[in-house]
């Protein structure tokens, strides 16, 4: 992230060119994802060799205005899009010898802007063009970019292409999945590593099956019935898209999956149920290795690893140790992790206490962790209130002897235990040189209209250095929006609005106005001037917070304030959102309407046959 509150309009308006030129314009523009592998050599006597340009996409959401959100700058790239483009490059390799070669197009629509029917006329264009086949993914779709990227995936199938549909949503949410594959749209379900091959087999084969879910694998628990993942110990790290870096603020980051999965049972999140409760991890020299080379080849000096919780990565240990050893090679690095509350919430030690093994390992995490290079913790804290984390079965932020219903002075006492936890959270974290930014969400069950502002005045008291806020949302494939279902509690249903800052459901004790309100509450409080001003004048001056921490803090703490003034979350947006032309403005709203206008007249073939859609 960078200083934007200072970024110069006229660098601004230079930036780029007309958006509807760049957007057909860019679709022509085929940019290498490298490293990629050489095409194979062809045998003697000399075979045709059949390409396949899958393009990669990463569909935006709508605004409020119903436009498609586009940023002059991005500020976390993609980690689902580099490691689609990793699977082409294992892909080429597998099939070396069998004259096939896949291609690679990687397009983020917050960066590389929206997809336009002047854009898929392009790429069709380009395909006859250059004599190769064309496959289109819609990848690592979330909940609220459903909607746009439905919209998308019928425009392609319109135009004859075939399209493939993944992420969180569908692998969640049946439903979505079912109108999809009636549309004649392929389905992914999960994760795609131990899939992706046989798929592009049945692809070339033109057996391309209307749904694709992960079979090969380990047995995991979730929040209901156990799902197959797939072993990632040897799987493909990211592509690192040099091209691709540049459409961000910093050129320099990158993002990393080191393992997935969590171990928890919250209410209100999808991943136990998508990645399983059962900790995965890659190979850690894998991972090193990778680092390095991603400094050494690409310059990059800065990493958010997006495990779910790195604590819980039954490989943190070594990776930690390897990216410490880089760094005294005389290397930089410095990075940004997500851990829970546990990693960091131990006390003081009586005198005489010896300290427990479970302790020792936490102790050794932040003293790695901090060696390593870590500049922030990223703690889901959620909530201060200890019945709350009971609803959503949080119960790993209250002490042991709170994991019960409590009532009166006793309910109190349980409060007042979970904000000393967040306090030694913090303190832990800071002993260390490493800031905390923390997760909150406003609209629990037991929350009441003054939450908002007493959270972020209670936050600040602890000592957190960042807050991301979130409005509570019951997302598809959790048990949160499988209850509301039951109960009937789902107030909007358009998906596009499950995006933490719009409340979607009936809340027990507020009104929707009420949640709302708490919601800009708890960030007008947390962001506003003065407390902005004052982090500000402070963070040079910090001791408890190595340089890394206090450069980046200052970094976010100004993008965050400004993200909000501008009324986006800081999480889904970017650094200055363009204009875009009418074809990039919202036409329907449910699924039935989208059949209706994008495929109602039927698809149209890639050599121009209109053909007739099959219901």
């Amino acid at each position: 992230m960078i200083l934007v509150a200072l970024v110069p309009l006229t660098i601004l308006l230079l930036s780029g060119f007309l958006f509807f030129r760049r957007a057909a314009r860019a679709a022509t523009e085929i940019i290498p994802i490298p490293p990629a592998p050489a095409r194979p050599q062809l045998p003697v006597p000399t075979r045709v060799c059949r390409t396949l340009r899958v393009y990669f996409i990463k569909p935006s959401k709508y605004d409020d205005r119903g436009r498609v959100q586009h940023f002059w700058k991005g500020v976390l790239p993609n980690n689902t899009l580099t490691v689609l483009a990793a699977l082409n490059d294992s892909y080429n390799r597998l099939r070396a010898d069998d004259a096939v070669y896949v291609e690679t197009v990687i397009w983020d629509e917050q960066v590389d802007g929206p997809i336009l029917p002047a854009t898929v006329r392009a790429i069709q264009e380009k395909a006859l063009e250059d004599g190769v086949e064309v496959l289109i993914g819609l990848a690592g779709v979330q909940t609220n970019q459903y909607p746009r990227g439905r919209d998308l995936a019928c425009q392609f199938r319109r135009a004859g292409f075939p399209v493939l549909f993944g992420g969180f949503h569908v692998s969640g949410y049946p439903e979505s999945r079912r109108f999809l594959e009636e549309c004649g749209i392929t389905t992914v379900v999960g994760e795609a590593e131990t899939l992706w091959a046989d798929l592009l087999d049945d692809y070339l084969r033109g057996e391309l099956r209307p749904t694709y879910s992960v079979t090969d694998g380990i047995r995991a628990k979730t929040g209901g019935a156990d799902i197959t993942v797939p072993v990632i110990t040897e799987a493909q790290l990211p592509t690192i898209s040099d091209p691709y870096l540049r459409r961000f603020a910093s050129a320099t980051m990158t993002t990393l999956d080191t393992s997935r999965g969590c171990p928890f049972t919250c209410s209100y999140c999808s991943v136990k149920n998508v990645m399983g409760r059962t900790m995965r991890s890659r190979d850690p020299e894998a991972v090193v290795r990778w680092i390095r080379d991603a400094g050494e080849r690409h310059g990059i000096t800065s990493l958010f690893i997006v495990d779910d919780d790195f604590f819980r990565s039954p490989a943190w240990e070594p990776i930690l140790e390897g990216m410490a050893a880089y760094r005294r090679d005389g290397h930089e690095l410095s990075f940004m992790m997500q851990v829970d509350a546990e990693a960091a919430a131990f006390g003081d030690l009586a005198p005489g206490e010896r300290p427990s093994s479970q302790r020792q390992k936490c102790e050794r995490f932040l003293r790695l962790a901090a060696e390593a290079g870590c500049y922030a913790a990223f703690v889901g804290f959620e909530t201060f209130n200890p019945q709350n984390l009971l609803a959503v079965t949080k119960v790993q932020n209250l002490a042991k002897a709170d994991r019960q219903r409590k009532d009166g002075v006793a309910a109190v006492a349980a409060l007042e235990a979970v904000k000393e936890k967040y306090r030694r959270v913090c303190q832990n974290w800071h002993r260390h040189g490493v800031a905390v930014h923390c997760g909150y969400m406003i609209g629990f069950p037991f929350d009441g209209p003054e939450c908002g502002r007493q959270s972020a005045e209670w936050l600040l008291d602890v000592g957190v250095d960042l807050a991301s806020f979130f409005i509570v949302t019951p997302l598809p494939g959790t048990e949160d929006h499988d209850k509301a279902v039951r109960e009937g509690t789902i107030a909007d249903w358009d998906f596009n609005n499950y995006d933490s800052q719009h409340m979607v459901s009936h809340h027990p004790r507020m009104t929707t106005a009420q949640v709302v309100s708490a919601y800009r509450d708890a960030v007008r409080t947390f962001y506003s001037a003065r407390s902005t001003l004052h982090a500000l004048v402070s963070y040079p001056r910090r001791k408890d917070l190595a340089p890394a921490a206090r450069d980046a803090m200052l970094r976010q703490r100004l993008y965050y304030f400004y993200s909000h003034r501008a009324g986006r979350h800081p999480m889904l947006g970017g650094i200055w959102q363009r204009g875009v032309s009418t074809e990039a403005r919202r036409a329907v709203v449910t699924d039935e309407e989208a059949r209706a206008h994008y495929l109602g007249a039927g698809l149209v073939s890639a050599e121009g046959v209109r053909v007739e859609l099959l219901a």
